[in-house]
């Protein structure tokens, strides 16, 4: 009965959180410049005169991903802060509503939004690969593999949810929004190039294994999320193979991350003094 009660008044606090993310005219701007990026796409990709296919997938993939991004900033680090700075916290916590119900509430909400718009932009961007090929008298099917871009969607959608629970984590940790954002970005820039950059520290063998340097680089890769193994962009748009152990693993691997970062947010929020 205690469990039921929990997950009831955690879905409360997801579903307002939710229609007001639905409310917000900034959402339908973003999902608006998300239609026209995928409209530049049909534009440009029918400039190219080889590898139109891969082109069309690798800027219509992108665009669900950078307008996904464009939500984090707007919702998850905007929404928090504003109930934090606005004083709304203290009338949500006033209910019998505890601090674990509200943060969990609040990324169900908005990871709820972020799925919904990776759903639309994902077909929004399989219409805009479809237009682009069929343009040229060219198969979609010859060119990508459906399956294969439908799980790059939702790997996106998962490395977007790993990257928003991180932002829930930085407001909590600063209290400041711009704080919050420089982190988050921060964060982002160095889960895509972390695997990079270490890749090449060691292939070039210029330090030992034992320097300071590769240390360094081996804890940042433990503490930041390796956001590039989630970016399936490039085995889809060359139609490379995909190892499905290795998508399993990575799957586990983000789904256990998001797990570590809520906690580690209401571990954070019970310790703050409101």
């Amino acid at each position: 009965m205690m469990k039921i009660k929990i997950i009831h008044k955690t879905w409360l606090v997801a579903w307002i959180t939710f229609k007001d993310c639905i409310r917000n005219k900034a959402l339908y701007g973003i999902l608006s410049m998300g239609l026209i990026l995928f409209g530049a796409n049909i534009i440009f990709t029918g400039m190219f005169s080889w590898d139109l296919g891969k082109v069309a997938v690798d800027m219509g993939l992108s665009t669900v991903s950078f307008s996904g991004l464009i939500l984090i900033f707007f919702f998850s680090i905007n929404m928090m802060s504003n109930d934090m700075e606005k004083k709304t916290i203290y009338l949500i916590l006033s209910r019998p509503i505890s601090k674990p119900e509200y943060i969990l509430g609040k990324y169900a909400g908005l990871s709820l939004i972020i799925i919904i718009s990776s759903v639309m932009l994902g077909i929004g961007a399989a219409f805009s690969i479809w237009l682009s090929t069929s343009a040229v008298g060219l198969p979609s099917t010859s060119v990508i593999s459906w399956p294969f871009f439908c799980l790059s969607i939702v790997f996106q959608t998962l490395a977007l949810l790993i990257l928003m629970a991180l932002a829930l984590l930085w407001i909590m940790i600063t209290s400041h929004q711009f704080t919050a954002v420089l982190l988050t970005l921060m964060t982002y820039f160095v889960g895509q190039n972390m695997e990079n950059v270490k890749n090449i520290v060691l292939s070039t063998k210029l330090l030992t294994p034992d320097a300071l340097s590769i240390k360094a680089i081996n804890i940042a890769s433990w503490i930041f999320p390796n956001l590039a193994i989630f970016n399936l962009k490039t085995a889809v748009a060359h139609g490379l193979p995909i190892n499905m152990r290795s998508i399993i693993q990575t799957g586990f691997y983000g789904v256990s991350y998001i797990g570590v970062c809520l906690c580690l947010t209401i571990f954070v929020f019970q310790k703050r003094e409101l």
